[in-house]
């Protein structure tokens, strides 16, 4: 016989425990299935994701300032990075944060099965345990929370040593290659790209696209580069990798790469990955050049988890993409039925899984929340400089028929960014002319990831760029910026 709840939960991650904790808040019997292994929850982002890269990230951090300190009036002799000591800590810091998410299951009195959920019927879902035990859950509500899963391209299949992804990284707790070509540049191959050049590891990026981190503002695409270029990373932009001409080598492999497009096209010097057959080349790579390195990470995006879910026994519908489809609520077609994370779409980010999750068990309890505004989640990237943003750019703006007023504020002239040796980048502001409502912030430089949350919260109660600059910001203090560049969209910036 079937266990009767308000509500099943199919994934633990931030779009499966946050909202199975709210949901319990409101009253809310609720089961929670996670097949990883262990029955830790958190999903990709606690366990192979944001947590553990942000952890080595910070080991690359201080491992850059201990380099890096004589002009501060402090000079370290014989810095070595030890890996093992790093991987160490990375897992401390994971295994901590799990304990904690159990303990909330607990404190809330939410019910975590280890195991695979599947419908059986809509509103009755199996749990194939990891124990080998079998069992259904009947419940009034069910929320697919199943993530995504790294993608890569047909003949770069992971091995975890030549070929590797993000997940492989995070859990290598050995050593680390002294040279990678990184293949994609987003937000997750610039992170690694910037950790193993702080490593000491030669890195080429090979980005298909004209430009790299190429989902952000074409300034900040620039100055990233510059800086990427000024630390020793050769970056190919415009450049496409032949996965058939892939080969394994005793060292590491190599592979091809040519030029995307037609025309001229400036390839960046500067240290990577070494190139097989002489001098590294600059412009056009359509005869084919072969790049060789210790390992391949591909970082060309992320698929949605729904196999084993047998979808077939219910109405939801998915789109060619493989993205369960949902409404701001997360409703799917299947009344009863919600959806909310990495395998809905959208901004594939731990923090809007979790908001996406809380809006749909409020909307079941009949709490009508705010419905998901996707121009209200903040995009970081936490290279080095740290990248933010969020809602428009510009041009996405005069795209939609906005007349658009935008500031650009560089850190140069904020003290503190001096103080802290970071004067590089920028903060940005883009606002409605007519309205002076914002529609977008972008940003580039030291702590902006934390920075950028004045702006969502300025947006999120239709503040302006001028009630920003109203707010009395601390001095000196980085968030200054934030100020500055609010008031140089109506040209009243102090320092610049």
């Amino acid at each position: 016989m079937a266990e009767k709840v308000d509500l099943v939960v199919i994934g633990g991650g931030n779009a499966g425990y946050v909202p199975a904790i709210r949901a319990s808040q409101l009253g809310m019997k609720v089961a929670l299935i996670e097949k990883r292994e262990g029955g830790h929850l958190g999903g990709t982002c606690l366990n192979v994701g944001c947590i553990p890269t942000k952890a080595l990230l910070q080991t690359a951090a201080m491992l850059h300032n201990a380099k890096n300190g004589a002009e501060f009036g402090v000079k370290i002799k014989d810095v070595d990075l030890n890996y093992e000591q790093a991987a160490k800590r990375r897992e401390q810091v994971v295994n901590q944060l799990r304990r904690g998410v159990q303990g909330l299951m607990k404190k809330n009195k939410v019910t975590v099965y280890n195991g695979t959920g599947s419908f059986v019927e809509p509103k009755r879902i199996k749990v194939d345990g990891n124990d080998g035990e079998t069992q259904e859950l009947e419940a009034d509500y069910v929320l697919i929370s199943t993530g995504s899963a790294v993608s890569t391209l047909p003949g770069l299949e992971f091995d975890g040593e030549r070929v590797i992804s993000s997940d492989n990284i995070v859990t290598n707790n050995e050593d680390y290659p002294k040279s990678v070509i990184v293949l994609g540049s987003g937000a997750v191959g610039v992170e690694f790209a910037s950790m193993y050049n702080d490593f000491g590891t030669e890195v080429t990026i090979v980005e298909l696209l004209d430009r790299i981190v190429p989902l952000e503002d074409p300034d900040i695409s620039k100055t990233l580069q510059k800086e990427f270029e000024g630390r020793g990373i050769r970056i190919l932009t415009g450049t496409k990798a032949d996965p058939g001409s892939l080969e394994k080598t005793d060292g590491g492999m190599r592979i091809k790469v040519a030029s995307a497009g037609s025309g001229e096209k400036e390839k960046t010097a500067g240290t990577g990955a070494s190139y097989g057959g002489g001098d590294a080349p600059t412009g056009e790579a359509d005869g084919g050049d072969t790049l060789e390195a210790e390992a391949l990470v591909v970082a060309v995006g992320r698929r949605a988890v729904t196999e084993g879910l047998n979808l077939e026994a219910t109405n939801v519908e998915v789109t060619d993409r493989g993205m369960i489809k949902v409404d701001e609520f997360g409703r799917t077609a299947e009344d009863g039925v919600y959806a909310a994370g990495d395998v809905v779409g959208g901004y594939l980010l731990a923090h809007a899984a979790s908001h996406e999750g809380i809006i749909a068990v409020e909307h079941m309890a009949g709490e009508n929340p705010m419905p998901m505004d996707q121009n209200l989640v903040p995009r970081v990237t936490f290279c080095r400089p740290e990248i933010a943003s969020f809602g428009l750019t510009r041009a996405e703006a005069e795209e939609q028929g906005y007349e658009v007023k935008e500031s650009k504020f560089p850190f140069m002239a904020i003290g503190k960014a001096l103080i802290e040796g970071e004067p590089n980048g920028f903060f940005k502001v883009v606002a409605d002319a007519d309205t002076d409502l914002i529609l977008g912030m972008h940003a580039i430089g030291p702590k902006v990831t934390d920075l950028i949350a004045e702006g969502v919260f300025a947006k999120l109660v239709e503040g302006t760029p001028g009630e920003i600059g109203m707010a009395i910001h601390a001095h000196p203090s980085l968030a200054e910026v934030v100020a500055e560049a609010s008031m140089a969209v109506d040209g009243h910036a102090i320092h610049f």
